[in-house]
C-alpha cells in the first residue's frame, strides 16, 4: 500500500495562547516515559503532570469547597481511629471487630490513591499501662524537608510517578499541621498557597509530614503542591533475604511483647531462619484472611494476641498484629492510617514497600475523586491474596462510590483500582474478574488496545487488512511551548465508515521525530488527542505527524 506523505504543520510561538483549558484525555498504550513528564506555565513552574496519557492540571484554588476537610494540627480520639482533620499520634488496640459503617475518605492527590493517603505513620511499640501494646513515633523530631523542582534529579534510579496534591491546612489550632504524602520516601517537588504565605515542610523519622507556618498565621490556608513517589512503594520484588536485614531500624521491643510475638510467628511457622520474603508473604496471606465479627475474639488479657489468632477485626486489627509480629522479626514496619483506612509500610533493602490488609466497611465514599484518574502503578501485587481480601472495601470492592467513571470504551488495566497491591479481581464496577490466587496470565499481545476492542479473533476468521484513511479536523496550529496542543479527527475505511480502536500516535518532527502523546480512535472513527509540547523545543515552525501503525484489519496510514 502507498502511505500518504502530507504532514501537518505546527507553529510553535510565544506570542499566540493555546487553544482553551487543558482537558483531561484518556490515551492508551503511552507509556508516560514516551511523553515530557511536566506541562510548564510562562514562569517555568509545573501547570500540568502527564499521568497515563492525560494531562492533569495544576489543581484550582479558592475557597474550601464541601466535597474537602481541613487538616489540623488536634491529635486523634486515641482508640486507633483517625478523626476527619485530625492525627492521631498513636494507636491503642480495640476489640470492636464488627463491620464498619460508611467511611469517607477525601482524596488530596491527583491521580487519586484512594484510600491509601497517608496522614499519620506509627514506627515504634511501646507498652502501655497494663501491659497493653500500644503503637508510637520512634522519633518524634522533626527535620526539614526541602521544596524540590521538578526539574531536580531523582535520588536513585527507581521510576517515579508523580501526583498533584490540593489539601486545605488549618492553623487555628497550631503552627505544625500534617500534610497528607503519598509514600515515605516522596519529595515536594513544587508548593503554592493560599493565601499567600510562607511554609515550611517537616517530617519526623516515620516520614510523617508537616506543613509548618509562622506564629502569626491563625487561619485556613490551601496548599497545593506537586509530589511524587517511587514506582516500586506500591509494589516490588519481595527479595529472598534473611528477615533481619534492617533488624537495626527496628525500635526495640519490650521482652514480654517480642515473647508474645515470637511465640505467635512459630505458630505461623516462622522463625529466626525466614527469610524476608517468607515473612511478608506468610503474614500477609495470615491477616488479609481476617473477617468482620460482631463477636470478637474471647478475651485472655493479651489483646495483641486475642487479635492475631482470632482473626476477626478490622484494617487497624490486621494492621496492629502484622506489624508487631513482623518487627519480632526484625522487619522494619509502620502502621499508617487516615480517616478511613490503616494499612502496613515494609522497609525492604531497596526501600519502603505499601502492603495493603484489606478492610470490612458496609461502603466507602470517596469525595472530591469524581473528576481524577485512579492511579495504577502498572505492576501487580505479588503477595497472597484470599478471597476475603479481594472483596474488601480498599480494593474498591463492594460498595464504593465517588470515583472517576473510566473513560467511554475502555476498560481498566488490572490494576487500575488502587496500583500495586490493587486487585484485578476486586468484586467493583471498575475491576475486571481474576478468578484464583494464581498470576494472571500473560498477555500474548503485550497491547493495552486489546482492552478497547475485546478479545481478537482467531487467525482464521481475521478479514485481509484494508487502506485507511486518517483525516484531520485542522491543518495548522499554534501554541505555546509547554502548553497543550488539541487534535481531533478520524479515522475511515475506504468505504468512508469510521475504523474504531485503533492506536494514533502524534509526533513532532524537525531533524528527529519524536512522540508527544497517543490516543484511540472510538466510535464512528472519530479521535480526540490533547498532547503536551515539550518545553525545551526551539522557537520555531515544527512538522506535526499523525499517524497509526494500523492493526490486523487495517495497514498502517499518516494524515494526509
Amino acid at each position: 500500500m502507498r502511505r500518504s506523505a502530507f504532514i501537518v504543520l505546527l507553529l510553535l510561538t510565544s506570542l499566540v495562547h493555546a487553544d482553551g483549558p487543558v482537558l483531561h484525555e484518556y490515551v492508551p498504550d503511552a507509556s508516560d516515559d514516551e511523553l515530557a513528564p511536566f506541562v510548564r506555565g510562562a514562569d517555568g513552574e509545573p501547570e500540568g503532570i502527564v499521568y497515563d496519557g492525560e494531562i492533569l492540571d495544576r489543581p484550582q484554588g479558592g475557597a474550601r469547597r464541601d466535597d474537602e476537610r481541613a487538616l489540623n494540627g488536634l491529635p486523634g480520639d486515641g482508640e486507633g481511629r483517625e478523626e476527619p482533620g485530625r492525627r492521631s499520634p498513636s494507636f491503642r488496640p480495640d476489640r470492636v471487630t464488627a463491620l464498619e459503617g460508611t467511611l469517607g475518605y477525601f482524596a488530596v492527590f491527583n491521580p487519586t490513591i484512594t484510600p491509601f493517603k497517608r496522614v499519620t505513620a506509627l514506627d515504634a511499640v511501646v507498652q502501655a499501662d497494663g501491659g497493653v501494646p500500644v503503637l508510637g513515633v520512634a522519633e518524634p523530631a522533626r527535620t526539614s524537608v526541602p521544596i524540590e523542582s521538578a526539574d531536580a534529579p531523582a535520588p536513585d534510579a527507581r521510576a517515579r510517578d508523580q501526583f498533584w496534591g490540593n489539601v486545605v491546612l488549618d492553623f487555628s489550632a497550631g503552627n505544625a499541621v500534617p500534610l497528607p504524602s503519598v509514600s515515605p520516601e516522596s519529595r515536594v517537588l513544587s508548593l503554592r498557597t493560599e493565601p499567600a504565605v510562607t511554609l515550611r515542610i517537616e517530617k519526623d523519622a516515620a516520614d510523617n509530614f508537616f506543613a509548618v507556618a509562622s506564629d502569626h498565621v491563625r487561619s485556613e490556608v490551601r496548599v497545593i503542591f506537586l509530589m511524587d513517589a517511587p514506582r516500586d512503594y506500591f509494589a516490588a520484588p519481595i527479595p529472598n533475604v534473611p528477615a533481619d536485614v534492617r533488624a537495626d531500624e527496628v525500635f526495640p521491643l519490650d521482652d514480654a511483647v517480642k515473647r508474645d510475638a515470637l511465640t505467635f510467628a512459630r505458630e505461623l511457622g516462622l522463625g529466626p531462619r525466614s527469610t524476608l520474603r517468607e515473612v511478608l508473604e506468610t503474614l500477609t496471606r495470615h491477616f488479609r484472611s481476617f473477617v468482620e465479627s460482631t463477636q470478637p475474639p474471647p478475651s485472655t488479657g493479651n489483646i495483641y494476641l486475642d487479635l492475631s489468632r482470632g482473626m476477626k477485626g478490622v484494617c487497624r486489627h490486621r494492621a496492629y498484629g502484622f506489624v508487631i509480629t513482623a518487627q519480632a522479626l526484625g522487619v522494619p514496619t509502620r502502621f499508617v492510617q487516615n480517616e478511613a483506612h490503616a494499612w502496613v509500610e515494609a522497609h525492604l533493602p531497596g526501600g519502603w514497600l505499601r502492603i495493603d490488609l484489606g478492610g470490612a466497611a458496609s461502603a466507602l465514599r470517596a469525595h472530591g475523586a469524581s473528576d481524577r484518574p485512579i492511579y495504577d502503578s502498572g505492576q501487580p501485587d505479588s503477595l497472597p491474596r484470599p478471597e476475603a481480601y479481594r472483596e474488601s472495601y480498599s480494593q474498591l470492592g463492594g460498595e464504593v462510590s465517588g470515583l472517576r467513571d473510566e473513560p467511554s470504551g475502555s476498560e481498566p488495566s488490572g490494576d487500575a483500582v488502587l496500583g500495586a497491591n490493587a486487585e484485578p479481581g476486586a468484586a467493583s464496577a471498575n475491576a475486571r474478574p481474576e478468578p484464583t490466587d494464581a498470576p494472571a496470565p500473560a498477555d500474548p499481545t503485550g497491547d493495552p488496545l486489546t482492552d478497547l476492542l475485546g478479545a481478537e479473533p482467531l487467525a482464521s476468521e481475521m478479514p485481509a487488512a484494508r487502506p485507511l484513511r486518517l483525516r484531520l479536523d485542522r491543518q495548522e496550529h499554534s501554541v505555546f511551548r509547554g502548553r497543550s496542543l488539541t487534535l481531533t479527527g478520524a479515522a475511515l475505511d475506504p468505504d468512508g465508515n469510521g475504523a474504531e480502536g485503533l492506536r494514533i500516535e502524534v509526533l513532532v518532527r524537525d531533524r528527529t521525530e519524536r512522540l508527544l502523546g497517543v490516543t484511540a480512535t472510538r466510535e464512528h472513527g472519530q479521535f480526540r488527542a490533547v498532547v503536551g509540547v515539550p518545553p525545551d523545543l526551539e522557537v520555531g515552525d515544527y512538522r506535526l505527524i499523525v499517524r497509526s501503525p494500523g492493526n490486523d484489519r487495517f495497514f498502517p496510514a499518516t494524515a494526509r
